[in-house]
C-alpha cells in the first residue's frame, strides 16, 4: 500500500485542481454583470497549522448591489493578513441569475492556484508511477 502514495497523493491534486479550475470556468461564465463592491468588514478565523502554529486568517465581507438588491457575501478567499482594508472598493462581476456569486474582475490568481495544484499532481502522479515501475523490477 506505502508504494500507491505518491500516486494516490498525485490524483487527488489532479482532482481538486480540477475542480477548482472547473468551478472558476463556472463563475467566468456566469458572472457578467459589473458593479462596485465595498468591504463592511472582515471575518476571523482561527487557524492551526499541522506543526502547531495557530494565526487568523481573514475573510472580506463585501457588499453590493445586484439586480436591485443589497447583497453582503464572505468572500472564499481568506490570508493571514487582510488583503482589503474595511470601507476599500473593488470591482466585481456577479452572476445575475444568482446574485451571491461573483468573481473580482481581472483576478487570475483562481486560474493559476488551479492549475497549479493539477500540475504538481501530475509531477507527484509521475513520480508515483515511476516509483511503482522500479520497484517491480
Amino acid at each position: 500500500m506505502q508504494k500507491f502514495g505518491c500516486l494516490i497523493v498525485g490524483i487527488i491534486f489532479i482532482i481538486v485542481g480540477a475542480v477548482l479550475f472547473i468551478k472558476n470556468d463556472y463563475l467566468t461564465k456566469n458572472c457578467t454583470e459589473e458593479t462596485i463592491a465595498t468591504v463592511v468588514d472582515m471575518h476571523e478565523e482561527l487557524d492551526t497549522t499541522s506543526d502547531d502554529v495557530t494565526r487568523y486568517l481573514y475573510y472580506p465581507i463585501i457588499e453590493y448591489f445586484a439586480s436591485g438588491k443589497k447583497v453582503e457575501v464572505k468572500m472564499d478567499s481568506a490570508s493571514s493578513t487582510p488583503a482589503y482594508r474595511i470601507g476599500e472598493k473593488v470591482t466585481i462581476l456577479y452572476n445575475p441569475k444568482k446574485t451571491n456569486e461573483f468573481i473580482i474582475k481581472g483576478d487570475k490568481m483562481s486560474n493559476i492556484f488551479s492549475i497549479g495544484f493539477m500540475g504538481l499532481g501530475v509531477v507527484v502522479t509521475i513520480f508515483g508511477i515511476v516509483l511503482l515501475v522500479k520497484k517491480e523490477q
